[in-house]
């Protein structure tokens, strides 16, 4: 199907390829609250800011949230973490974790909390994949998470019929913020990235899709609203606000697009 069969827009995405976690499904709350989890056992209040500004769109960004709690330089015990980023110690003398044990604690916790009842779809993602697939949209999906976690989601809400592929961190050789998993989306359908549109959360995922030559609508979750999404072509408060409108805009020759609200 032509996505504008009438000729009515200048320009008009083939695709839009939709990053997963934060973006379709709300699994970033229940994540933080198995980070949180895992703090208090060892008595650290772990800001949400910060939390996000180290993990979300970061594949090795847990392991850096860790060295909080396992780096000598710092102290651990009764503490918080500051908004700013430093450790602020109450308490010293208490033995620290590892890494390896802290990740075996936030597996578990994830075990627990990141099943498909507790993981909701993001608002208006339903809407929106029936406009784009109505318009004759090619959709796709591009994740640094496993592909049997995303496609496990989304057969969960009843979503998979409406992308043509999923790509997971796990099909290709580099992670977000590598531009791989967009590329290999574009590649199996056949779209060159000029005439494709990606839906991102994070950083990392502006930065990836940017690399691989697509325009970026940045759709931040609460725990990243502060931070800078400059490189993305345009910045909304939800999916929603992804309207006809903006995404022939979007497509249109150096257009940059301010924060919709």
């Amino acid at each position: 199907m032509d996505p504008d069969p009438l000729g009515t827009r200048e320009a008009w995405p083939r695709a839009v390829v939709f990053d997963h976690d934060g973006v379709l499904v709300d699994s970033i709350r229940p994540d933080f609250q198995a980070c949180l989890r895992v703090f208090a056992e060892h008595g650290v209040e772990l800001p949400a800011e910060r939390w996000g500004r180290e993990v979300c769109g970061n594949t090795g960004g847990y392991t850096a949230l860790f060295q909080l709690l396992t780096d000598p330089a710092d102290c651990t015990g009764d503490a918080r973490v500051s908004d700013a980023g430093a450790l602020v110690p109450s308490r010293e003398g208490v033995s620290r974790p590892t890494v390896e044990e802290l990740r075996a604690r936030l597996e578990a916790y994830w075990d627990e909390l990141l099943v498909p009842a507790n993981v909701p779809l993001m608002p208006g993602v339903r809407e929106l994949l029936t406009r784009l697939t109505a318009r004759g949209v090619r959709l796709a999906v591009a994740s640094s998470a496993d592909r049997r976690w995303v496609t496990r989601m989304l057969a969960h809400h009843g979503l998979a019929g409406f992308f043509e592929t999923v790509v997971g961190g796990d099909d290709v050789a580099r992670a977000k913020p590598a531009p791989d998993v967009y590329r290999e989306a574009l590649s199996r359908l056949g779209v060159a990235p000029e005439h494709a549109l990606a839906v991102e959360d994070s950083l990392t995922g502006v930065s990836a899709a940017r690399a691989a030559g697509l325009r970026v609508v940045a759709v931040p979750t609460p725990y990243t609203r502060s931070l800078d999404y400059g490189a993305a072509h345009a910045r909304i408060t939800g999916l929603p606000l992804l309207t006809d409108d903006l995404l022939n805009r979007l497509l249109e020759e150096d257009e940059h697009v301010p924060y919709v609200r």
